[in-house]
Order: structure tokens, then C-alpha cells, then sequence
């Protein structure tokens, strides 16, 4: 019965001091809340102050952002003109480029055709005092009447031009010293040329389609003072009906006079056609190298302000960027401020219904405290009626839990008696197992030296058939080595005997070397006539694609 009253007790002192706990627990929870509450409603407001001043800042920062969008456009405006101007600049340059190299193709194409190999080319490149130059060099004439006035002069059309006699009989005996060959030397006169005549009935004057050099002035005009140009042989043959003392040459190159006529398919090009295409390519050339001077020139100003204007670019897309990373920072900071001013609103929306549950708890558990310390008072109040013997009862305790705690340290020495063995059994079986697998691998290793032994048998045995034979092959290599032995000796005396005919190959070869020079300077006759010719076709080409359209 004491035993029961004095659990009851204890349980009742328990249930106090956990209540106590409970209301104090609450009152705690309760003031925390209330700071929570409180510390929430100012991080509202303070997120809500920085929203609306963000907010304002983020409208002045799209204001100033047109005005850089703006700007980025005129600078690619600009851009793309400047690369537009290069570009078309470049495309100029690559133009002028090619007609260069056509040009200058062309060009040395027709000053190899005008090579002179003759006895006028001769004397020309020994630049004898007095010696002027090439006829064709000293005129400069209409273009397309070239062909005639080459039928109209005719031989002397590619002649040397000389100051006087005296100058010409020095340069025909410095050809006929040197064997150049034939020379054509024609003697400038200081003679006055003629005064203007009336325009023939058909046709023009040869000499007023003709500017000779100043020097040649005279002569010239002498050779081509009854010279008329026509059209065709039908004007021709109607001038000369009509003033035989006239010689009409056609602007094909056909010559008919009173006495004389002439004409047909040239072979090539005349001298006086090579010298004025050559003339109209070193224009063209000299037209497509100041087109690349000039196209060069404004390269470099371009190209600085397609510099400038990529630098102005970037200028103002880094000046975007930077406006569009403030912008993204601005509304970054504008999330993160509305999502911590909600977050704000909605804990204080939660903290406040706790706090009212809280305070309901915390009241509940006031009045269960209450309750509970006034019958706890009234229970401690009554007397104890029970007449047990305390202290036997706590000696008999005390000799019982003594012999179970012996019992228990009983328990525990055979524990670790037990397991001490277990523990032994274990490494013995462990060593039983190592034992085991290092007599296996004995096993196999002396099964492994058996087949050891049985392959270095065989192996003696593949080695002394090898010996055998390698001796029977090492006489064979020794006959091998005579009869090669014998081949080379004979090879030694077929060398010597080709040797011989070698040299007298030899001896020919020096033979055909020296027809081959003289067959040479034939062939290169043969290929400036020949591209004479070429020039003749491509002249055809441009004459049926200009008058004909094919």
C-alpha cells in the first residue's frame, strides 16, 4: 500500500513537472513566434522599400536603352557601308589584277613576236650611230588602216630607219660582216612634206592616216604621196579607172595601181598591227596599273573606317550588354526582392494562426497545470497509514541485485571464453585452406615442369635436324657463291663491250647535237611565224565578235 502511495505520488509529481515543461515549452514557442512574426513584418516592408526603388531605377535604365539601340544601329549602318566599300574596292582591285596579267601576257607575247631574228633585227640591236630604230616604232598610225599602210610601204614597212646614206652603207656592211642576212634600211630626208591636197573621190589620203616621227617626215610622205585608202578592191578598181596615176590599197592590205598589183591572205599580223596591238597593251597595262595604284590607295582609308566602324560596334554592343546585364540585374534583384517580400508576407500569414494556437495551448496546459499541483498538494497532505519494514526490504534488494550482477559477470567470462576458441577454430581452418591451395599450386607447377622438360626434348631434337640442315644449305651457298662468282666475271666483260659501243653512241649523239642547233634556229623561225599567226586569229576572233557577234 505505501509502495502504491508512493507511485502515485511520483506519477503525480511527474505529470506536474512535465505540464510545468509543456507551459514553459509553450510560453517559449509563443515568444518565439512573436519575434518570428515580428522580424517577418520588417523584412516585408524593407523588401517592399527596395522593390519600389529598384523599380524605379529599372524604368530609367530602359529609357537610357533606346537611345543605345539607336546608336547600335547607325554604327552597324555604318559598318556595312565601309565593308560594302571595301568589298567593292576589293573586287576592283582583283578586276585590275586580271587585266594586268592579261596584259602583260599579251604584251609578251607580241614583243616576242616582234623579235627580229633577220638582218634588220640584227642591225637594230647593234645600235649603230645613226641608226634610228624600226619604221614601225617611228609611225604611229590610224587605227584599223594598219594592214594598209603596211601593203602600201611594203617592204620597208619593218625596215631600220638611218639618218642619212652614209649611215645606211655602214649598217649594210655591218650585216653583210656579221652574215646576219638580208637588211632593209630606210633614209630619212629632211625634205618638206607636201601641202594639203583635195580629198580623192573615194577613199582617204595614206599620209593623213599617217604620223611618222619627225625625222621621217619627208620620206614618208614621199613613199605615200600617190597612196589612196579604200574600202574594198571594187573602190579600188573604180580609182584607178578614174586616176590611174593613184595606187589604191584596201583596208585588207590588197595594193592596185596602174602597173601593179597585190594582195591575198597575209601569212600573219604586218608589223605595223603588232606594234600598235603591242602600243594598245601597253596602254591597257599601264591603264591596269594605275587602276591598282589607285584602287590600293583607297583601299587603306576604307579598310581604317571599316576599322572604326567595327571598333564603334563594339563600342556600343558592349554598351548594350552592359545595359542588358544591368537591366538582368535590376529584375534579377527585383525577383529576389518581391520573392523575399512574399515570402515575408506569407510567414507572417502562417506564424499568426500558430500564435493563436499557441496561446490557446499554452492556456490549456496553465489550467491542466493547476489542476494537477492542487492535487498533488492535497495527496502530499494525507498521512502515510502503511506499517511495512523499509529497510528490510531495501536489504533484501540490495543481496539480490548483488547476486545478479555476479551472475552476469559469470555470463560474460564464458562469453569471451567462447569466443576466444571461435576465434582460434578460424584461423586454423584458414591456415588448413592456405595449405591446401599452396599444394595445389605445387601440383601444378610440377606439372608445368614436366611439360617444360617434354618441349626442351623436342626442341633438342627440331635443333639438331636445324644443324643438319644448316650444313647441307652452307654447302650449297658456297657453289652458289662460285657460279655467281662466274655470272659477274661474265657480266664484267658484256659491260666492257657495251662501254665500247657506248662511246661510239657517243660520238653520233655529238653529231646529231650539232643538226639539232641548225634544226633549232629553223624551229624558231618557224614559231615566231607561227605565233604571228595566233595573233592573226585572236585579231578575227575580236573582229567577229565586234562586227559580226559571233
Amino acid at each position: 500500500g505505501v509502495a502504491d502511495r508512493r507511485e502515485g505520488l511520483a506519477r503525480l509529481t511527474g505529470q506536474v513537472a512535465a505540464v510545468r515543461s509543456k507551459v514553459e515549452a509553450s510560453e517559449a514557442e509563443l515568444d518565439r513566434l512573436r519575434r518570428d512574426l515580428d522580424e517577418a513584418l520588417d523584412r516585408a516592408a524593407a523588401a517592399e522599400r527596395e522593390f519600389v526603388a529598384l523599380e524605379q531605377q529599372a524604368v530609367g535604365a530602359q529609357e537610357g536603352e533606346e537611345g543605345l539601340d539607336e546608336a547600335h544601329e547607325q554604327a552597324l549602318a555604318r559598318l556595312d557601308e565601309a565593308t560594302a566599300a571595301v568589298t567593292e574596292l576589293t573586287e576592283t582591285e582583283r578586276e585590275a589584277e586580271g587585266e594586268k596579267a592579261t596584259w602583260t601576257a599579251r604584251l609578251d607575247a607580241l614583243q616576242m613576236s616582234l623579235a627580229r631574228k633577220d638582218g634588220t633585227g640584227v642591225l637594230l640591236s647593234a645600235e649603230l650611230p645613226g641608226v634610228l630604230g624600226s619604221v614601225a616604232d617611228l609611225l604611229t598610225v590610224e587605227a584599223g588602216y594598219e594592214n594598209a599602210i603596211a601593203a602600201a610601204l611594203g617592204h620597208l614597212a619593218d625596215a631600220a630607219a638611218a639618218e642619212s646614206v652614209d649611215v645606211a652603207v655602214d649598217a649594210l656592211r655591218h650585216v653583210r660582216e656579221t652574215e646576219a642576212g638580208q637588211a632593209r634600211v630606210l633614209i630619212a630626208t629632211e625634205t618638206a612634206a607636201p601641202g594639203p591636197r583635195p580629198d580623192p573621190d573615194q577613199g582617204r589620203w595614206a599620209t593623213d592616216l599617217v604620223q611618222p616621227d619627225q625625222s621621217l617626215t619627208g620620206t614618208v610622205a614621199a613613199l605615200l604621196a600617190d597612196v589612196v585608202v579604200v574600202e574594198d578592191l571594187h573602190a579600188a578598181r573604180e580609182l584607178c579607172a578614174a586616176a590611174p596615176e593613184l595606187v589604191a590599197v584596201t583596208t585588207d592590205g590588197d595594193v592596185l595601181g596602174a602597173r601593179q598589183a597585190r594582195g591575198g591572205v597575209a601569212g600573219g599580223p604586218s608589223v605595223l598591227e603588232l606594234h600598235a596591238a603591242r602600243d594598245e597593251a601597253e596602254g591597257r597595262l599601264g591603264d591596269a596599273l594605275a587602276q591598282i595604284e589607285r584602287t590600293r590607295f583607297a583601299l587603306g582609308p576604307s579598310r581604317e573606317a571599316v576599322q572604326n566602324a567595327q571598333a564603334e560596334v563594339d563600342s556600343t554592343l558592349d554598351a548594350l550588354h552592359a545595359s542588358d546585364a544591368n537591366l538582368a540585374a535590376v529584375a534579377d534583384k527585383l525577383g529576389q526582392h518581391g520573392s523575399a517580400m512574399r515570402a515575408a508576407r506569407a510567414e507572417a500569414d502562417r506564424i499568426r494562426p500558430a500564435i493563436e494556437s499557441t496561446e490557446q495551448t499554452c492556456a490549456a496546459r496553465a489550467e491542466e497545470l493547476t489542476a494537477l499541483t492542487e492535487r498533488l498538494e492535497n495527496a502530499q497532505e494525507q498521512p502515510d497509514e502503511a506499517g511495512v519494514d523499509l529497510d528490510q526490504a531495501s536489504t533484501e534488494r540490495d543481496t539480490r541485485a548483488e547476486a545478479a550482477t555476479a551472475a552476469r559477470a559469470q555470463e560474460t567470462d564464458a562469453r569471451l571464453v567462447l569466443r576466444t576458441v571461435e576465434e582460434r577454430l578460424k584461423a586454423i581452418t584458414g591456415r588448413a585452406e592456405s595449405l591446401e591451395r599452396a599444394a595445389q599450386a605445387e601440383r601444378r607447377a610440377r606439372e608445368v615442369a614436366a611439360e617444360r622438360a617434354r618441349r626442351r626434348t623436342e626442341q633438342a631434337q627440331v635443333a639438331a635436324a636445324v644443324r643438319d640442315g644448316a650444313a647441307r644449305a652452307l654447302t650449297a651457298i658456297e657453289d652458289s657463291l662460285a657460279q655467281a662468282e662466274r655470272r659477274r666475271q661474265a657480266a664484267e666483260d658484256e659491260r666492257a663491250a657495251r662501254e665500247e659501243e657506248l662511246t661510239g653512241l657517243r660520238t653520233a649523239l655529238d653529231e646529231l647535237s650539232a643538226r639539232h642547233a641548225e634544226l633549232t634556229d629553223v624551229v624558231h623561225k618557224d614559231e615566231v611565224a607561227r605565233a604571228q599567226q595566233k595573233l592573226r586569229v585572236e585579231q578575227l576572233q575580236q573582229r567577229a565578235i565586234e562586227e559580226l557577234g559571233l
